[in-house]
């Protein structure tokens, strides 16, 4: 969806977290990119420095019980802990990618930002478009997009997957994307809801508890060659 005058990309990395960014093509200056690094280390800071002093924060896998934060993002990160019943890192790339585009509106008045993050989306539009879901060696991968109206944003549409990268996983579909206004949300649920499936005769049981989670918008889940799919965004095949 990048390849016209509408967006200006630009990628920006540190240490383990690696962003892609696109902004309104017109309005891009070189500027947006070292403020994107700036932010990424501010956010990586707060978290590193939450993790120092409560380390469950930063290595349990189940939530903590417990919430202490001086930042808004790690309070978010926790709530989606409890609600997804995963540990709170499993919300820190949608939580970032969040963060991090509503930093470049608020800086740099851009109508239209996406911030990728790991496979993990956020966006604000003013015109409608495209996610292309990719599942590694599904041969649905790439296949199956969702179309984001405007009106739906600022949305996140996070991925998580059981056969693809390197995050941990208890689960084997090839791609789990949960759609939610909140970034640490989505992410969170996408990590729990690959995680419960295990075969492709589990795909349908899981789309359909997905759909009953609040905050949920949409869910796609690809296993194989089988995929079940919910929810308010459009799903169009690519």
């Amino acid at each position: 969806m990048m390849g016209n005058e509408r967006w200006r990309d630009f990628r920006v990395c540190y240490k383990e977290t690696d962003l892609w960014v696109a902004v309104t093509g017109h309005m891009y200056s070189c500027e947006a990119e070292s403020y994107t690094r700036e932010r990424i280390h501010y956010y990586r800071d707060v978290i590193n420095n939450h993790i120092t002093m409560f380390p469950e924060f930063g290595s349990s896998l189940i939530p903590t019980g417990s919430h202490h934060y001086t930042h808004t993002l790690v309070k978010e990160m926790y709530e989606a802990s409890d609600a997804s019943e995963t540990g709170p890192m499993s919300a820190v790339a949608g939580a970032i990618a969040e963060y991090v585009c509503r930093d470049l509106i608020s800086r740099f008045e851009f109508p239209e930002v996406v911030v990728e993050n790991g496979g993990d989306i956020y966006m604000s539009l003013c015109s409608p478009a495209v996610i292309s879901i990719f599942a590694g060696s599904s041969p649905l991968s790439g296949k199956i997009g969702l179309n984001v109206p405007p009106s739906q944003t600022p949305l996140a549409i996070c991925c998580s997957s059981g056969t693809v990268g390197h995050s941990l996983s208890f689960g084997t579909a090839d791609a789990a994307v949960i759609a939610c206004h909140s970034g640490a949300r989505a992410d969170a649920f996408a990590t729990a809801f690959c995680n419960k499936v295990q075969n492709t005769e589990m795909v349908g049981g899981v789309v359909d508890l997905a759909l009953k989670t609040a905050d949920i918008l949409s869910v796609v889940i690809i296993k194989d060659d089988k995929v079940g799919m919910g929810g308010r965004l459009e799903v169009t095949l690519l």
